[in-house]
Protein backbone atom coordinates (compact mmCIF):
# COMPACT_ATOMS: atom_id res chain seq x y z
CA UNK A 1 0.00 0.00 0.00
CA UNK A 2 1.55 3.27 -1.06
CA UNK A 3 0.45 6.84 -1.27
CA UNK A 4 2.60 9.01 -3.55
CA UNK A 5 2.69 12.79 -3.62
CA UNK A 6 5.05 15.46 -4.93
CA UNK A 7 5.78 16.42 -1.33
CA UNK A 8 6.07 13.07 0.45
CA UNK A 9 6.12 9.37 -0.27
CA UNK A 10 4.91 7.11 2.51
CA UNK A 11 5.28 3.35 2.60
CA UNK A 12 3.29 0.99 4.80
CA UNK A 13 5.96 -0.86 6.78
CA UNK A 14 4.11 -2.93 9.35
CA UNK A 15 0.65 -3.05 10.87
CA UNK A 16 -0.10 -3.07 14.55
CA UNK A 17 0.88 -5.87 16.90
CA UNK A 18 -2.83 -6.51 17.32
CA UNK A 19 -4.34 -8.23 14.32
CA UNK A 20 -4.82 -5.30 12.04
CA UNK A 21 -7.37 -5.02 9.27
CA UNK A 22 -5.35 -3.26 6.64
CA UNK A 23 -8.28 -2.70 4.25
CA UNK A 24 -10.30 -1.10 7.03
CA UNK A 25 -7.30 0.96 8.15
CA UNK A 26 -6.51 2.37 4.72
CA UNK A 27 -8.93 5.35 4.57
CA UNK A 28 -7.59 6.55 7.94
CA UNK A 29 -3.98 5.99 6.87
CA UNK A 30 -4.54 8.00 3.69
CA UNK A 31 -6.24 10.79 5.66
CA UNK A 32 -3.34 10.99 8.13
CA UNK A 33 -0.74 11.12 5.36
CA UNK A 34 -2.70 13.90 3.65
CA UNK A 35 -3.03 15.81 6.92
CA UNK A 36 0.71 15.63 7.64
CA UNK A 37 1.58 16.71 4.11
CA UNK A 38 -0.87 19.62 4.29
CA UNK A 39 0.33 20.72 7.73
CA UNK A 40 3.86 21.55 6.58
CA UNK A 41 5.16 20.21 9.92
CA UNK A 42 7.12 17.25 8.54
CA UNK A 43 10.85 17.61 9.23
CA UNK A 44 11.82 16.24 5.78
CA UNK A 45 10.16 14.75 2.67
CA UNK A 46 9.40 11.05 2.57
CA UNK A 47 8.21 8.79 5.35
CA UNK A 48 6.86 5.50 6.56
CA UNK A 49 3.64 4.30 8.16
CA UNK A 50 4.99 2.44 11.18
CA UNK A 51 1.75 1.21 12.66
CA UNK A 52 -2.03 1.40 12.44
CA UNK A 53 -4.69 0.22 14.86
CA UNK A 54 -8.24 0.08 13.51
CA UNK A 55 -11.23 0.99 15.64
CA UNK A 56 -14.80 1.96 14.77
CA UNK A 57 -14.29 4.91 17.14
CA UNK A 58 -11.21 6.14 15.26
CA UNK A 59 -8.07 4.54 13.82
CA UNK A 60 -4.70 5.40 15.34
CA UNK A 61 -1.92 5.77 12.76
CA UNK A 62 1.77 6.23 13.64
CA UNK A 63 3.81 7.94 10.90
CA UNK A 64 7.53 8.63 10.65
CA UNK A 65 8.51 11.42 8.28
CA UNK A 66 11.68 11.52 6.18
CA UNK A 67 13.59 13.33 8.90
CA UNK A 68 12.83 10.69 11.53
CA UNK A 69 10.13 12.60 13.43
CA UNK A 70 7.30 10.29 14.51
CA UNK A 71 3.68 11.49 14.43
CA UNK A 72 0.49 10.15 16.03
CA UNK A 73 -2.75 10.65 14.12
CA UNK A 74 -6.37 9.68 14.80
CA UNK A 75 -8.58 9.50 11.71
CA UNK A 76 -11.93 8.10 10.62
CA UNK A 77 -13.53 6.13 7.79
CA UNK A 78 -14.92 9.32 6.22
CA UNK A 79 -11.42 10.73 5.75
CA UNK A 80 -11.59 13.27 8.57
CA UNK A 81 -8.73 13.66 11.04
CA UNK A 82 -9.36 14.28 14.73
CA UNK A 83 -5.76 14.52 15.94
CA UNK A 84 -2.27 15.03 14.53
CA UNK A 85 0.55 15.43 17.04
CA UNK A 86 4.17 14.46 17.53
CA UNK A 87 4.31 11.01 19.14
CA UNK A 88 5.79 10.53 22.58
CA UNK A 89 9.04 8.51 22.80
CA UNK A 90 7.02 5.60 24.22
CA UNK A 91 4.53 5.65 21.34
CA UNK A 92 7.34 5.86 18.80
CA UNK A 93 9.20 2.94 20.37
CA UNK A 94 6.08 0.77 20.47
CA UNK A 95 5.34 1.46 16.79
CA UNK A 96 8.91 0.74 15.71
CA UNK A 97 8.84 -2.65 17.46
CA UNK A 98 5.62 -3.82 15.77
CA UNK A 99 6.01 -7.32 14.32
CA UNK A 100 6.18 -8.21 10.65
CA UNK A 101 2.85 -9.25 9.07
CA UNK A 102 4.43 -12.67 8.45
CA UNK A 103 4.39 -13.21 12.21
CA UNK A 104 0.59 -13.42 12.33
CA UNK A 105 -0.79 -13.34 8.80
CA UNK A 106 -0.62 -15.52 5.67
CA UNK A 107 -1.97 -14.95 2.16
CA UNK A 108 -3.81 -18.09 1.03
CA UNK A 109 -2.92 -19.15 -2.52
CA UNK A 110 -4.49 -22.02 -4.43
CA UNK A 111 -2.62 -24.24 -6.85
CA UNK A 112 -3.15 -23.41 -10.53
CA UNK A 113 -6.62 -24.58 -11.55
CA UNK A 114 -7.68 -25.35 -7.97
CA UNK A 115 -10.48 -23.64 -6.05
CA UNK A 116 -9.61 -25.00 -2.61
CA UNK A 117 -6.69 -25.73 -0.31
CA UNK A 118 -6.06 -27.44 3.02
CA UNK A 119 -3.25 -26.06 5.19
CA UNK A 120 -1.68 -27.60 8.29
CA UNK A 121 -0.24 -25.13 10.77
CA UNK A 122 0.84 -24.94 14.42
CA UNK A 123 -0.01 -22.27 16.99
CA UNK A 124 1.26 -21.34 20.43
CA UNK A 125 -0.99 -21.65 23.47
CA UNK A 126 -3.73 -19.02 23.38
CA UNK A 127 -2.43 -17.64 20.07
CA UNK A 128 -4.22 -16.13 17.08
CA UNK A 129 -3.46 -16.07 13.36
CA UNK A 130 -5.02 -14.56 10.24
CA UNK A 131 -5.45 -16.05 6.78
CA UNK A 132 -6.12 -13.61 3.92
CA UNK A 133 -8.19 -14.71 0.92
CA UNK A 134 -8.89 -12.57 -2.11
CA UNK A 135 -12.42 -13.16 -3.38
CA UNK A 136 -15.16 -11.46 -5.39
CA UNK A 137 -18.70 -10.46 -4.44
CA UNK A 138 -21.11 -13.28 -5.26
CA UNK A 139 -18.60 -16.09 -4.83
CA UNK A 140 -19.16 -18.77 -2.17
CA UNK A 141 -16.63 -19.24 0.62
CA UNK A 142 -16.20 -22.47 2.57
CA UNK A 143 -14.05 -22.68 5.71
CA UNK A 144 -13.47 -25.73 7.91
CA UNK A 145 -11.15 -25.64 10.95
CA UNK A 146 -9.96 -28.88 12.58
CA UNK A 147 -7.56 -28.81 15.55
CA UNK A 148 -5.68 -32.07 16.05
CA UNK A 149 -6.04 -31.48 19.79
CA UNK A 150 -7.38 -28.71 21.99
CA UNK A 151 -10.08 -26.14 21.23
CA UNK A 152 -10.21 -23.32 18.68
CA UNK A 153 -12.66 -20.86 17.19
CA UNK A 154 -12.59 -18.60 14.15
CA UNK A 155 -13.93 -15.27 12.87
CA UNK A 156 -14.40 -14.12 9.27
CA UNK A 157 -14.14 -10.43 8.36
CA UNK A 158 -15.17 -8.66 5.18
CA UNK A 159 -12.71 -6.46 3.24
CA UNK A 160 -14.12 -3.34 4.94
CA UNK A 161 -13.42 -4.82 8.40
CA UNK A 162 -17.03 -5.68 9.23
CA UNK A 163 -17.87 -9.12 10.60
CA UNK A 164 -19.07 -11.76 8.14
CA UNK A 165 -19.03 -14.55 10.74
CA UNK A 166 -18.73 -13.92 14.48
CA UNK A 167 -16.69 -16.19 16.76
CA UNK A 168 -17.60 -19.77 15.80
CA UNK A 169 -16.40 -23.03 17.32
CA UNK A 170 -14.12 -25.13 15.14
CA UNK A 171 -16.72 -27.92 15.12
CA UNK A 172 -18.98 -25.76 12.93
CA UNK A 173 -17.84 -25.24 9.30
CA UNK A 174 -18.86 -22.15 7.33
CA UNK A 175 -20.31 -21.90 3.84
CA UNK A 176 -21.86 -18.71 2.52
CA UNK A 177 -22.03 -16.22 -0.32
CA UNK A 178 -19.77 -13.18 -0.17
CA UNK A 179 -21.15 -9.67 -0.58
CA UNK A 180 -17.91 -7.71 -0.94
CA UNK A 181 -14.90 -7.95 -3.24
CA UNK A 182 -11.36 -7.87 -1.87
CA UNK A 183 -9.30 -9.49 0.87
CA UNK A 184 -11.36 -11.45 3.39
CA UNK A 185 -9.75 -12.29 6.75
CA UNK A 186 -10.21 -15.65 8.49
CA UNK A 187 -8.83 -15.27 12.00
CA UNK A 188 -8.26 -18.46 14.02
CA UNK A 189 -7.84 -18.36 17.79
CA UNK A 190 -6.53 -21.07 20.12
CA UNK A 191 -8.30 -21.74 23.41
CA UNK A 192 -5.71 -24.32 24.39
CA UNK A 193 -3.19 -23.99 27.22
CA UNK A 194 -0.58 -25.81 25.11
CA UNK A 195 0.69 -25.46 21.53
CA UNK A 196 -1.52 -27.21 18.99
CA UNK A 197 -1.52 -28.31 15.36
CA UNK A 198 -4.58 -27.71 13.20
CA UNK A 199 -5.84 -28.20 9.65
CA UNK A 200 -7.84 -25.48 7.91
CA UNK A 201 -9.71 -25.89 4.63
CA UNK A 202 -10.57 -22.99 2.31
CA UNK A 203 -12.76 -23.17 -0.76
CA UNK A 204 -13.90 -20.38 -3.08
CA UNK A 205 -16.34 -21.06 -5.90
Amino acid sequence: MHRISIALTFLLLAPTAALAQSSADQPAIDACIDALMASGRASAPGGTVLNSSFSEAGTEVILQDGGGTVWRCIAYRDGSVGLLEEATPEQAAAAASAPSPADYQEQVRFETGASSATLTRTMEAGGAFQFVLGATEGQFLTVSLTPQSGEMYYIIRNPDGSILLDGTDSATPYEGQLWQSGDHIVEVVSQSSAPLTYDIFFGIN
